[in-house]
């Protein structure tokens, strides 16, 4: 009897073993399955967000050579105004510099025109023709005047000369009475 239980012992054993061969075998296979299935589906998500990263991306980079292009022209539109801005400046000195000279040269010629108009309200004033010894005549009056005679002094714009008594005649002009 100790033979044929150490023999059924001997294969329990050797059934367990089995068994246990078999059911560890059976969870490999299962994992195994099991991290294919995973591998294959973390795969397909790695491919479908790289296909998403990729569009992503690629909306990504054609926005940056929009704005690229946008902040471009705007760089050449504030540039284009600077430019105009410094040429408006520049415009606008070179008139503030005319119109000093416009007022230095108006100055100038109203101070020649004063000293002009003086000098013409001094020989337009009351003049004795005695020292001339010509008849003078008055334009307006048409009345002439000899040396001596009253009326003889007169504005300087409104004589005119005469060499003779005859010469004023011929001209139009009648003697004075007094």
């Amino acid at each position: 009897m100790d033979q044929s239980k150490t023999t059924s012992k001997k294969f329990i054993a050797l059934l367990s073993i089995l068994l246990c061969l078999l059911v560890v075998s059976g969870c490999s296979e299962d994992d195994s399955t099991s991290n294919s299935s995973d591998t294959a589906a973390k795969t397909e998500s790695v491919k479908k967000a790289t296909k998403a990263d990729k569009s992503k991306y690629s909306i990504a980079k054609k926005e940056n050579v929009a704005l690229l292009a946008k902040k471009k022209k705007l760089q050449q539109q504030a540039d284009t105004l600077a430019s105009q801005r410094e040429q408006i400046q520049s415009d606008e000195k070179k008139a503030q510099e005319q119109q000093e000279q416009q007022q230095k040269e108006q100055s100038q010629t109203n101070t020649s025109s004063q000293s002009t108009q003086q000098n013409q309200s001094q020989s337009n004033t009351d003049m004795n023709t005695s020292d001339s010894g010509k008849i003078v005549g008055n334009v307006n009056s048409h009345i002439y005047h000899v040396p001596g005679q009253s009326g003889y002094r007169m504005n300087s714009k409104n004589a005119v000369y005469f060499d003779t008594e005859q010469d004023a005649i011929n001209a139009g002009y009648r003697r004075a009475l007094r």
